[in-house]
Formats: structure tokens, C-alpha cells, sequence
């Protein structure tokens, strides 16, 4: 195996945060027992890791089971019951109302009502570290996670089979983070492997990336090309569904650890040490900033305050943003 694989703790911090300076070793439940988020004044400061669009809202997950929701990009709240007071790793909504969250110990919650509460569905078997979660619509669904864990629904989350994604040694490859491009699904994962799924999931197939350090991240653009983001600042570009792929010069070797297009057309990567890469639609431009408070970051939202930051001093506003 790798050898940022010699520890469970040090490895999936590195998935989550794309290596940020933080603790998180997986979290016990008890013998299976949840014990709910506790309500925080300051939950907008706990370590968050991800956030995701729910109609005109916004919905950011973390540690300690925090959720926070925004309707107007400056106040945010937290919700108002969480079942779990584990880590929180990805979120995915369908619709303003209909979304579902993952964590540690293979939580999966969901939510109807945009993120305000949140009921769990399911333990899946082995209690998988789950590092990330996309739904095509209200019923049919897929979770990733660490050491190949993938897991398939078409009842809404309410059961779950088993997916077989990496073959061989690929199959207990860290699964990163799972995302749509049209019907076709893309995998961004462990030591530059990508997979690629053109029926639902059912079937997978490993891409040739070129990379070798892990790919954290990934995003269809509206142009039709997909980009995959990782480790020591690696962006590659591919403009024929993975078969091909172009390394983008971003200028840093900081990790990185998400990515997403903004109403403009701008991509904006983040990362490690208060990374900032802003690319133009066209891919062609790309300006690396570094943040002065250097904090490590593993999200970024285009609000309509401006674009914000999670990580691991939880929200982060910027002065500017391209929408």
C-alpha cells in the first residue's frame, strides 16, 4: 500500500481536508448508539469540510455533527437537530428541500426540509469512514469512502448494496469523492486513480490520469469538461469523458482539496495553506492566490455575499467574489 496509507487517522484527514493540520482519527459510536449534535454559539467556527447548494440556500457540514445553513450568505444557523455528533464529511441535495449527509462510523442522514433537521437512515455494514455522497434525484443514490467502501441506493438512502469500483489492488483505493457529469459518474480517488461509470454505477472502469498522488476532488462544467483536483496542487482537465486528460499549471504544490465553477464560468480550487486558484472558463488563465491567515481549506461557496471558505476554523468570508 502507499505510504500515506501507514495510518488510518493520518489518511483520512488527508481525504477530507486535503491535509489539513487537524486530529481525525475515526470517531466510535458507542456499540452503534447516536447521540445527537449538541446546539454551539459557535458553530460557524467548528472544523467544517464540505457545503453544497439546496435551492437558494447553502448547507455546510463538519465536525461534531455541525450543520449550517445560509439563505443569504450572511447569517448562518445551525440546525435545529442532528442525530449524530460525529464527523461530517460531504453533503448533496436535489432539491431546496430533499438532501443527504455522510460521515464516520457509515452514517448517512437525510434531510426534507433544506438542511433545518436531519434523521438518520442507515449504519451501512462495516461502518465505513464515508468521504462522500451524490444523488441524482430523490431516489437514486451513491456514497464512497475509505479502503474502496461504495454503496449504491434506489430507495432514497433507505438500503444499501455493496458497489464494486477498484479491481485488484485498486480495491481498497481511498474512494474521494463521487460526481455526475450528465449521466455519466466519475470517481476521484487514492494514489491518481480515477474511475469512470457510463451506467449508473453498476460498472466501473479506471481512467489513466498520469497522476500519482490522490485526486481529492472533481467537477463537470457546464462546458462539458471534467476537472480532477489533488495533491501537490494537481489540476488535470479532460474534454472527452476521461479519456484523455491535460495537467493544468497552478502554480503551487499545496493539496487541493475542492473545487467549483461559479455563475460566470470562473473555477475556483482551494486547498492547503490558505490556497486560493482562480481558472478562467476557458481554462486557459489560472491566478494563484494565497490567503494571509494561511488557514487550511476544504470548501469553497459562491454566496451572493461573495465567495466563502470552510476548513478548519469553519466559515471564512472573502472580500471580493466572481459570480
Amino acid at each position: 500500500m502507499t505510504a500515506n496509507r501507514t495510518c488510518l487517522a493520518g489518511a483520512l484527514a488527508a481525504a477530507v481536508f486535503a491535509l489539513l493540520a487537524m486530529a481525525l482519527a475515526a470517531q466510535p459510536t458507542d456499540g452503534g448508539r447516536l447521540r445527537p449534535a449538541l446546539a454551539a454559539p459557535l458553530a460557524g467556527r467548528a472544523p467544517l469540510t464540505a457545503v453544497a447548494r439546496a435551492g437558494e440556500a447553502w448547507v455546510a457540514v463538519g465536525d461534531y455533527g455541525v450543520v449550517l445553513r445560509t439563505d443569504d450568505g450572511r447569517q448562518w444557523r445551525q440546525a435545529q437537530s442532528v442525530p449524530v455528533d460525529t464527523l461530517l464529511t460531504a453533503t448533496s441535495f436535489v432539491s431546496a428541500d430533499v438532501g443527504w449527509a455522510v460521515g464516520h462510523g457509515g452514517v448517512v442522514l437525510a434531510t426534507r426540509d433544506g438542511g433545518r433537521n436531519w434523521s438518520a437512515l442507515a449504519s451501512l455494514e462495516g461502518a465505513p469512514t464515508l468521504l462522500s455522497v451524490w444523488f441524482g434525484d430523490t431516489q437514486r443514490g451513491i456514497v464512497t469512502g475509505a479502503y474502496g467502501a461504495a454503496f449504491g441506493t434506489r430507495d432514497g438512502g433507505r438500503t444499501w448494496s455493496a458497489l464494486a469500483v477498484g479491481r485488484g489492488r485498486d480495491a481498497e483505493l481511498h474512494l474521494n469523492q463521487v460526481f455526475a457529469a450528465g449521466e455519466t459518474l466519475f470517481i476521484a480517488g487514492e494514489s491518481g486513480a480515477a474511475f469512470r461509470s457510463d451506467d449508473g454505477g453498476g460498472n466501473w472502469a479506471r481512467l489513466a490520469t498520469g497522476a500519482t498522488g490522490s485526486l481529492w476532488s472533481g467537477i463537470a462544467l457546464r462546458s462539458g469538461a471534467v476537472l480532477l483536483a489533488g495533491m501537490s496542487g494537481r489540476l488535470l482537465a479532460s474534454r472527452d469523458s476521461g479519456v484523455s486528460w491535460a495537467v493544468l499549471d497552478t502554480g503551487t504544490d499545496q493539496a487541493l482539496a475542492s473545487l467549483i465553477e461559479t455563475d460566470g464560468g470562473e473555477v475556483i480550487a482551494v486547498g492547503s495553506g490558505g490556497v486560493v486558484v482562480r481558472v478562467d472558463a476557458a481554462l486557459e488563465k489560472i491566478r494563484l492566490e494565497v490567503r494571509p491567515d494561511r488557514q487550511n481549506l476544504a470548501a469553497v461557496a459562491a454566496l451572493p455575499t461573495g465567495v466563502a471558505f470552510f476548513g478548519q476554523q469553519g466559515i471564512v468570508a472573502a472580500s471580493s467574489a466572481s459570480r
